[in-house]
């Protein structure tokens, strides 16, 4: 196995120059009022250095860009940390991996050191060398069997997730008061119905609420102390993860775990949510996939504002101020991270007009360190070598971690024939749902800068709001089939592959519409791009309930079998939550209706499936009455579930 093609890590290649490594502290006042100054240098960073990313991508060049890049890497903004992944320790990192010494390649990436780098790295080479008796001092393995390695892999390293501190919040509380009063005036009654009483809901959103203390954690103080040892990013505040094999904080999870946490009555937790969201955007320039150095190459969707605004609508007021001036100019610096080259692309529509739109784009051209196996394995399929000195190989892993990006990973809605991933063409993609979510952004950063006193900013971002509805309107949306479609980049000529695309920054590209059928066809709904057009609205509820997505216990999220977990038979949390609330927000009479029954059914299939095994789950199987948790994709089902919970607990007090 080719050594370069372990991630000798080139994290944040281009994002170095994107934001110039600043470290900048928190939670000073003084701190809080040079935010703007911070975040306007930061995005004149970005800008200065927008076409960068040319140089990775660019043919053949692009192995040997990266390969002359690893030896002066540096995880950006985190230059300190590290943990298995510094790169003196690569050859035990191979070594860990190739012997599959654990059955998910996640859980090495996120072992921690004993000692430095520097010393499990001499350690080891002591170790290989006394195994081949040699008497040299080589990095060699071939005489290490598995048992041996495991061995000293416990000697040198504490298990994964031994710097994360199981916590209790202080605003859990076991039966808060006000929590989901619709159901305990109907208890007793049974006016909610479908099979259970009030009652019975209510236990099941207790028992829900209580999951919180599971799911807790407090980042370690040495993950601070001595960051060389982990690969966990230090975090302000107490978090509440995933969980199972999601250890850490998440982007995107954060927005529907937050949504139950105000439910339960734990603003302040969910505000500290936030505040390691920013805490993150301020040292990198934007939001991470996850809490640990190997997620800084991506984003997930992008969802902050929308976080910010449920915190502050939760209780609105002059109190909740401080956090509207703190994001707000951070929020700006995820805008401009989102909305310039690579991840944005101009896009001429049929009337000869060019517009802005944006797609997803991972600074990544390895196998994942928390996938190795499983890209290298890809790569090899496809491309017969996991090389990244390969080019083609090179460009999967780049499609692989953008398609990471998208929290959707991985589904038909990326593959060239809506069947194998060896079609996957992420960054050819201009999703609906993403330009939806960033319009929604940037209508909440002028609803911010409205209510901190920003007219500049207001004026700004309803111009790019109204500018980027436009877009969607004219590039994106299918009005025979009422509904929003993801639109294809189209290459230069019948012979060209996504990677011409990539590579010129002022091209001008036409586009056409997938014809695919997404439950992301919806989400649009959700972000308000109808608001003001009740009829249209009603459409796009229609739509989708003539779509075939909607199951017998919820919405699927594709109607193509792949075995991918984002694809059928899975529905997942987050879809049947915006398509609810969006279609209740915008979809009239008819909306309410579906709106109401779809949460019933998903809530009620959700018990069900609680009630048989004792576990909330990522995902469920929505293609029979019963349910059932959902499978596929690239590592075992897993439970928890942070935005499972959520969502729940939303949905019991909203909708019964």
């Amino acid at each position: 196995m080719h050594c370069t093609s372990l991630w000798l890590l080139l994290l944040l290649a281009v994002f170095s120059s994107r934001v110039a490594g600043r470290h900048l502290t928190q939670g000073t006042a003084g701190d809080r009022a040079a935010s703007t100054t911070t975040a306007s240098n930061m995005a004149a960073a970005a800008s200065n250095m927008s076409g960068s990313v040319a140089a990775h991508t660019t043919g053949g060049s692009s192995s040997s860009a990266m390969a002359s890049g690893v030896n002066n890497m540096t995880f950006i903004g985190y230059q300190d940390s590290a943990g298995l992944l510094a790169p003196e320790l690569n050859p035990l990192l191979v070594a860990i991996q190739d012997r599959h010494l654990y059955n998910d390649s996640k859980t090495a990436v996120d072992l921690v050191l004993k000692e430095s780098p520097a010393e499990v790295a001499a350690a080891y080479r002591n170790f290989t060398a006394q195994a081949s008796d040699s008497g040299t001092n080589s990095t060699s393995s071939s005489n290490v069997n598995k048992e041996m390695l495991q061995a000293f892999v416990n000697q040198t390293m504490d298990p994964a997730g031994s710097d994360l501190i199981q916590c209790q919040a202080p605003d859990w509380q076991p039966n808060p008061p006000n929590f989901l009063l619709n159901l305990a005036a109907a208890a007793g009654n049974n006016t909610t119905g479908g099979d259970t009483n009030a009652s019975d809901y209510r236990q099941f959103g207790l028992a829900v609420h209580g999951l919180w203390g599971l799911l807790c954690r407090q980042v370690s103080p040495n993950v601070s102390a001595a960051p060389e040892l982990h690969s966990l990013l230090p975090l302000p505040n107490r978090t509440i993860v995933p969980g199972d094999r999601f250890r850490e904080t998440y982007y995107w999870d954060s927005y529907w775990i937050i949504r139950g946490l105000l439910v339960s009555g734990m603003q302040d937790t969910a505000a500290g949510l936030i505040g390691n969201l920013m805490a993150m955007l301020e040292r990198v320039g934007h939001v991470p996939n996850g809490a640990r150095v190997y997620y800084l190459n991506r984003s997930q969707p992008p969802l902050l504002s929308a976080m910010v605004r449920s915190v502050y609508e939760a209780s609105p007021g002059a109190a909740q101020l401080p956090l509207l001036r703190r994001a707000l100019p951070l929020l700006i610096v995820e805008h401009h991270y989102w909305t310039n080259s690579p991840k944005a692309v101009k896009v001429r529509d049929t009337n000869g007009t060019v517009h802005s739109l944006s797609r997803y784009w991972a600074e990544w051209y390895q196998p994942r360190p928390e996938s190795y196996r499983e890209d290298a394995a890809q790569a090899r399929n496809i491309t017969g070598t996991s090389s990244t000195n390969n080019t083609r190989a090179a460009q999967l892993y780049h499609e692989l971690a953008s398609g990471a990006e998208s929290g959707w990973d991985y589904s038909s809605r990326w593959f060239a024939d809506n069947k194998t991933i060896s079609t996957i063409r992420t960054t050819q993609i201009i999703p609906a749902d993403l330009n939806a979510w960033l319009y929604q952004m940037e209508r909440n950063i002028a609803w911010a800068a409205n209510l901190t006193g920003n007219a500049t900013t207001y004026d700004s971002f309803n111009s790019a709001a109204a500018a980027r509805k436009k877009a969607i309107d004219a590039l994106l949306w299918d009005d025979k089939a009422g509904m929003w479609r993801d639109g294809i980049l189209l290459p230069f000529n019948s012979n060209t592959s996504s990677n011409t695309i990539q590579n010129s920054t002022n091209q001008v590209y036409s586009l056409t519409q997938n014809p695919g059928i997404f439950a992301s066809n919806f989400v649009p709904l959700w972000t308000g791009m109808t608001q003001g057009d009740a009829q249209q609205g009603a459409r796009v509820v229609q739509a989708l309930q003539r779509s075939s997505l909607v199951g017998p216990s919820g919405i699927a999220t594709t109607l193509y079998r792949t075995g991918q977990q984002w694809d059928y038979p899975n529905g997942w949390p987050p879809l049947q939550h915006m398509l609810i609330e969006g279609a209740s927000q915008y979809g009239g009479a008819v909306g309410n209706t579906f709106a109401r029954d779809l949460a019933r059914i998903w809530v009620t299939m959700n018990m069900r499936v609680y009630n048989i095994d004792g576990h909330m789950h990522e995902k469920y199987d929505v293609s029979s009455p019963e349910g059932g948790f959902g499978g596929g994709g690239e590592y075992a089902p897993q439970v928890g579930f942070g935005w499972s919970n959520g969502v729940v607990l939303d949905l019991l007090a909203r909708y019964f």
